[in-house]
């Protein structure tokens, strides 16, 4: 497959989220973490809507979103922004949001000419695309499509793993990392009927460090979300002259 997955499914309340609330649950709108997912929020916004008004629409291009991601942070104008949703399968749309549109496609081969985009969004997707170098071939095709790309990972660092939801999860070698998938249900990793399967989904989620996220977009902005003092996230900035 091109791509292990579409996007990061909405998360779920698990222990992490009972036992600490105030921390890591994602229907408590006060949390820590959508504190930090608002501001991460806040910026798209600022950023999209930084184009100076003789532009004309702005294209936009979502690698793994949906439409459920933009209502909820308000939608973008019509006349002055255009969406396209690029998803394995074709992500559906209401047509409460017509300048929306949903394509099915791979970000390790995007079917859009050079700079055809002013700017390509991606969050939480690049960490599933199946090994390092898939990971690099979905950075190059960003930046040959985009002018500018705000693209957002979660950390490698932070304890606990967002998508196991387990405490070093991801520090664990590749075989455990199966055997656990295998027997027991570990949050967003599917089950598989063999251990062999339950390996390749092991390899499906490969999270990456600051210095992976420099080196697949060398001259943006790489900025770090922090939670208790600690790299939760990293935000790849690049086209602007001074992101924020």
């Amino acid at each position: 497959a091109s791509t292990i997955m579409n996007h990061t499914p909405p998360p779920r309340e698990d222990w992490a989220s009972r036992w600490f609330p105030g921390l890591f649950s994602y229907t408590n709108p006060n949390s820590f973490v959508n504190k930090l997912r608002g501001r991460r929020m806040n910026q798209l916004q600022e950023l999209l809507k930084s184009f100076p008004s003789d532009h004309g629409v702005v294209r936009v291009l979502d690698i793994g979103g949906t439409a459920g991601f933009w209502k909820n942070i308000g939608g973008l104008p019509p006349e002055t922004h255009s969406v396209m949703l690029l998803n394995l399968t074709k992500e559906p749309l209401d047509g409460s949001m017509p300048n929306f549109t949903s394509m099915a496609g791979s970000a390790l081969s995007l079917p859009f000419p050079d700079q055809s985009f002013d700017v390509v969004f991606s969050n939480s997707v690049i960490e599933h695309v199946g090994s390092r170098d898939h990971q690099r071939q979905m950075a190059a095709e960003i930046l040959r499509v985009g002018k500018r790309h705000i693209i957002q990972t979660p950390s490698y660092w932070f304890p606990l793993e967002p998508h196991a939801r387990l405490p070093f999860f991801q520090f664990l070698p590749r075989s455990i990392r199966a055997w656990l998938i295998y027997h027991f249900t570990i949050n967003y990793f599917p089950s598989a009927p063999t251990y062999r399967e339950c390996l390749t989904v092991s390899d499906c989620t490969i999270l990456l460090t600051h210095q992976h996220m420099r080196e697949l977009f060398p001259a943006s902005t790489i900025i770090t979300e922090r939670l208790l003092g600690l790299p939760k996230s990293y935000v790849a900035v690049g086209g602007w002259t001074s992101p924020s």
